[in-house]
């Protein structure tokens, strides 16, 4: 059946006429099973576990693809490892003693030179030089050889920071890393940042709204804001913008940005209303519109969205449930869009395992290929995990 393409005007104006509440709503917004758990299961071309847990290193997350050069992708991501003897006996379908956020993690990279299939052994792209860990990678391309490397330092509950490192030798070898952020505590989602097309490049972060926490800003609203870090020659220098993004309950955060075909800035964010939340900027991301709530639904987990190069359409990839909590964190679902984020059609399924959380989503497209990777997780496993990748036809995605 045809989908039934409801805008984000439609569908608030007529939730507004039934006198249905905009928050918290359970959305059907097509009848091509798009919120009916029904969704087809899109077939990869090739998947595989490429990070794998263990109890030397039982987490694994915030990954990003990115490719080095015509032949070699670089897979980032944060490694934990054990820090303490009962790690190193415990059995995987244990909770006890379990991978907490703010366990040691280091930044680790493999290389591939056949388009994802296989991986070399790991190597260290970032020690953990702070008391917590370190973790949340971002890569951004400048040149042919330069790349900018931002990551987040956590040494304490007030002070978790954001730092740059900078290659001119296409990632042989990096500067030392420098703080960009005032001090604060913030939070980057990996394979966030982007280089617009006019040159800026923009690092996506959220604080909470605490004087002490964002810079010596005060926020109002929700607890959570989310903003952005820019700057218009190459990260020499750089700004935070003007404005925040927040919504009722938490507020929002781990935003996802896509620069759209008439140079605005589009906006997904994190919230606790079960769907996710929409704001856009007309100025580079400077300032930003109100967030409003969008059609789709979502637990509170983060989405991932991208222009897909050979098409020009959006991809979404996201929790496609509606829940006021974190959980739960599957379907991990695909959505196309082909009018810049209007409406929204062809959901398929990336991951629907009911007894497996699969978020965190990370995109990178390779000619007719999408490498999507995201955390996996049985649910008894408590917050342990692997990383996971699946290849796809792009054609297979639209259709």
């Amino acid at each position: 059946m045809t989908p039934l393409h409801f805008s984000r005007r439609d569908w608030l104006r007529a939730s507004t006429a039934l006198g249905v509440s905009t928050i918290g709503a359970q959305f059907a917004v097509t009848d091509d099973g798009s919120t009916s758990g029904k969704r087809p299961l899109l077939k990869p071309v090739h998947e595989d576990v490429v990070c794998r847990w263990s109890p030397a290193h039982p987490r694994h997350d915030h990954q990003l693809i990115f490719p080095l050069d015509a032949g070699r992708l670089l897979l980032v991501w944060c490694e934990y490892y054990a820090n303490r003897p009962s790690l190193l006996t415990r059995q995987p379908t244990s909770k006890a003693n379990q991978a907490s956020d703010e366990m040691p993690c280091r930044i680790s990279a493999k290389v591939s030179t056949d388009r994802g299939r296989t991986w070399s052994d790991s190597m260290t792209l970032q020690e953990n030089h702070w008391q917590h860990n370190v973790k949340h990678p971002n890569l951004v391309r400048l040149s042919d050889n330069e790349i900018l490397f931002s990551f987040v330092g956590w040494d304490s509950n007030s002070q978790r920071n954001v730092y740059l490192r900078r290659s001119t030798d296409n990632g042989e070898t990096w500067s030392p890393h420098v703080q960009i952020s005032e001090p604060g505590w913030y939070c980057n989602n990996a394979d966030r940042a982007l280089r617009l097309s006019t040159g800026r490049v923009l690092i996506p972060a959220h604080g909470p709204s605490a004087e002490k926490y964002i810079g010596g800003t005060t926020y109002r609203g929700g607890d959570l804001h989310s903003f952005v870090f820019y700057s218009d020659n190459g990260f020499q220098t750089w700004k935070r913008s003007s404005d925040s993004m927040t919504a009722p309950g938490r507020g929002c955060h781990e935003p996802a940005i896509v620069e759209l075909k008439d140079g605005r800035l589009m906006c997904f964010l994190r919230n606790t209303n079960e769907c996710l939340y929409r704001s856009y900027s007309d100025d580079g991301g400077d300032h930003w519109s109100t967030p409003e709530p969008s059609e789709l639904p979502s637990p509170e987990s983060p989405s991932c969205v991208k222009r897909i190069p050979s098409t020009g359409d959006l991809l979404l990839v996201w929790n496609n449930v509606a829940s006021k909590s974190n959980w739960p964190r599957t379907p991990l679902t695909a959505a196309i869009s082909k009018d810049e984020g209007e409406t929204w059609s062809h959901f398929q399924d990336i991951d629907n395992r009911p007894d497996h959380d699969a978020a965190y989503p990370s995109v990178t497209f390779l000619d007719d290929e999408v490498l999507i990777a995201y955390y996996t997780r049985p649910t008894q496993w408590a917050r342990d995990s692997e990383v996971t990748l699946k290849v796809f036809r792009i054609p297979d995605l639209s259709s």
